[in-house]
């Protein structure tokens, strides 16, 4: 048995300021969409298929669907069977494994866990994007600009979809910079961010979760990561 999961493009509109569900996404499917792929997949490979979702969606847009879309794949047994999509959305075709009461994010270990988890993410995006300028800004002054002596422009360092006033409060705060082949990111920076914000809401308190796991200043007011690492593409490869 093969399951596959994927974002239902119909669900998107219920989020305020969302197109795709995340910054690295080409594309989200549609139900009719994500159906007809599946169902010549399974097809091809003598499969039948049966969609279901998670997500149920609020009182008065039951017509979108759920709001991730679930395909389960079966093999076939005997000859070569057609696949067939369930019309059924509210038919689960899954069985729980594991519950949790949440918000288990009150559980410290769990919190600590998924704010290092994206606070890393976060912190590889921006240094990537740090990267990009540099070779943006070399090509525009020669290669003897040297990077400890640029200012970065904050919009190129903002990346995914923001709202007005997520931009604003991002560009108030003290921007990433570098020192030598250090790169630092306030942590005041890295609050300003949505998802950092919406875990943890103290600067104090970021710093005492992510201490053991994340390299910190002298003074601890920022994260310091190398800003080249060896599995980066260089200049020439861009």
């Amino acid at each position: 048995m093969v399951v596959i999961t994927t974002p239902n493009a119909e669900f998107n509109p219920l989020f305020p300021t969302v197109s795709l569900r995340d910054a690295d996404h080409k594309f989200e499917w549609s139900r009719k969409e994500f159906q007809t792929w599946a169902s010549r997949v399974a097809n091809c490979y003598n499969y039948c298929v049966e969609f279901t979702g998670v997500g149920t969606p609020p009182a008065g847009s039951e017509h979108v669907g759920y709001c991730t879309q679930i395909g389960v794949f079966r093999k076939n047994s005997g000859k070569l069977a057609e696949s067939h999509a369930s019309q059924q959305h509210d038919r689960h075709v899954y069985k729980v494994v594991y519950t949790t009461t949440y918000p288990s994010l009150q559980q410290e270990k769990v919190l600590k866990f998924v704010l290092v988890g994206e606070l890393l993410i976060q912190v590889e995006r921006l240094r990537l994007r740090y990267q990009r300028m540099l070779r943006e800004q070399e090509k525009e002054l020669g290669p003897k600009a040297g990077h400890t002596d640029c200012s970065p422009d904050p919009h190129l360092l903002l990346g995914a979809v923001f709202t007005e006033a997520e931009k604003a409060r991002i560009e108030n705060t003290p921007q990433p910079f570098c020192e030598g082949e250090k790169f630092f990111i306030p942590l005041r920076r890295l609050l300003a961010y949505p998802k950092l914000q919406h875990l943890c809401t103290d600067e104090e308190r970021m710093r005492s979760l992510i201490a053991d796991s994340v390299s910190l200043s002298s003074d601890g007011s920022a994260v310091v990561v190398d800003l080249h690492n060896s599995w980066d593409y260089g200049p020439e490869d861009n």
